[in-house]
């Protein structure tokens, strides 16, 4: 099932599709998609003012902690980390942030063998993110406080631009590493971007530029540096679609054929 054009539909439409979309993908990663140690849960993360998030080290000690060899985590030197795009990847590695904060829906993954610390965070845009200034700002700070506390994101953007938000949260977060943004399809503004925090504040971020009628790749979600495991974003995404109510379903499914 390709992308849909979400401006199509009121925003309680979106945050039903939103809410089911989660579960699923938390079912997912907790049904063996996630090895041991690793587990999911559908939680709000305030940034840096969670004391696990402030306790994650940079540096891992992979020969203890990390599971056995028949774990389903990939390493970015023998796989691609986006599997199956339908446009180039962008890579890009950008610098540290300033610390900010703010609570928002999204699933947290954490590690028990590290007292359970948020170790990834997986994050789905609304239409409020990019239509108000304040919660435009949020996010960005949001963002900006777990990478540069050590935690992962993948930030799952499937929002039609906006005049506050033309070209994605890309290059927000890019502006507020003061580094420039690798320039995207114009026809393809919306995106699915996961950032691997690497050592002493470096971020490198996997930006897949989308518009409706793309079909959504795996994206990877990192748990350690270079380790990562593909989130099924495409059969998740369809069965939460099918989930709606078909007056709801009809009129998405209308304007994604039209195209």
């Amino acid at each position: 099932m390709p992308l849909h054009d979400w401006s199509r539909v009121d925003a309680g439409i979106f945050h039903d599709f939103d809410l089911t979309w989660i579960g699923l993908l938390k079912t997912r990663l907790n049904a063996g998609l996630l090895p041991d140690p690793f587990y999911a849960l559908a939680e709000p993360v305030v940034g840096e003012a969670i004391p696990d998030v402030l306790t994650l080290q940079a540096a891992v000690r992979v020969k203890d902690e990390f599971p056995q060899p028949s774990s389903p985590l990939f390493t970015d030197a023998t796989h691609p980390a986006v599997a199956l795009a339908p446009s180039a990847v962008l890579i890009q590695d950008i610098g540290p942030p300033d610390p900010y904060s703010l609570l928002s829906r999204q699933i947290a993954i954490r590690d028990r063998l590290r007292d359970d610390a948020v170790v990834a965070v997986i994050e789905l845009v609304s239409q409020s993110n990019k239509r108000s200034q304040a919660h435009c700002e949020q996010f960005v700070a949001k963002a900006m406080a777990l990478l540069r506390s050590g935690v992962h994101l993948l930030i799952l953007d499937l929002q039609a631009p906006t005049p506050l938000v033309p070209h994605g949260f890309y290059e927000r977060i890019c502006e507020s590493y003061e580094s420039a943004p690798k320039d995207l399809p114009p026809e393809r503004q919306q995106q699915l971007a996961a950032y691997e925090v690497l050592s002493e504040g470096l971020v490198r971020a996997h930006v897949v530029p989308l518009t409706a009628g793309d079909p959504l790749p795996e994206m990877p979600i990192f748990l350690r540096p270079h380790e990562f495991i593909r989130l099924p974003l495409e059969p998740t995404y369809q069965e939460a679609v099918q989930s709606l109510p078909g007056k709801f379903r009809n009129l998405l499914e209308a304007t994604t054929r039209s195209q």
